[in-house]
């Protein structure tokens, strides 16, 4: 009897560690870390076997819960990141929007200790009287020479698979 129990119970973490995992370049990623600042939550998802020590692909979902446009969030989330650039962002606005607002910025940002750089592709959006971001993040050794082979080859789908993602069922909203 105590075996069952055990394997039930088991089998019920799993379900409820999976529910709490979003699938990305077919892969789950799963919750790791939640915070609540003021009116901004955050999550994020790391792979199995990645932790926030050591990992080299993570999806961040935030909620801005405070903020009814996307001129409330970019330009202080734009300043935040600026001394990281490593190159001039991209900032795109999807064609096929079902949000008020939406708008993409890609970029490669540099490490502050300079030990990598990382491909950050940040999805905002508003809905109603809330913005929304969730982005990917790609880490990419530092060198002299990167190759962004990888990263040519895969934009497009991790645009459309982020333009996917609905975040908020992730913050109970």
């Amino acid at each position: 009897m105590k075996w069952i129990f055990a394997a039930l119970l088991a089998t019920s973490s799993c379900l409820a560690f999976a529910s709490d995992c979003v699938k990305f370049t077919d892969e789950d990623y799963c919750n790791v870390w939640k915070n609540k600042d003021g009116d901004v939550k955050t999550i994020e998802f790391l792979r199995k076997d990645q932790s926030l020590e050591s990992w080299d692909k993570m999806i961040t979902a935030k909620l801005y819960s405070d903020k009814s446009a996307l001129k409330q969030v970019l330009p202080g989330y734009v300043k935040s990141v600026k001394s990281m650039f490593a190159i001039k962002p991209e900032i795109l606005s999807p064609p096929n929007s079902q949000h008020e607002e939406e708008v993409f910025i890609l970029m490669v940002l540099l490490a502050p200790d300079k030990s990598h750089y990382e491909y950050v592709i940040n999805r905002f959006y508003r809905d109603a009287n809330t913005v929304s971001s969730v982005f990917y993040s790609h880490k990419l050794p530092f060198a002299k020479n990167v190759d962004f082979t990888d990263i040519m080859e895969n934009k497009n789908s991790w645009l459309e698979q982020l333009q996917q993602i609905k975040i908020e069922s992730y913050f109970g909203a």
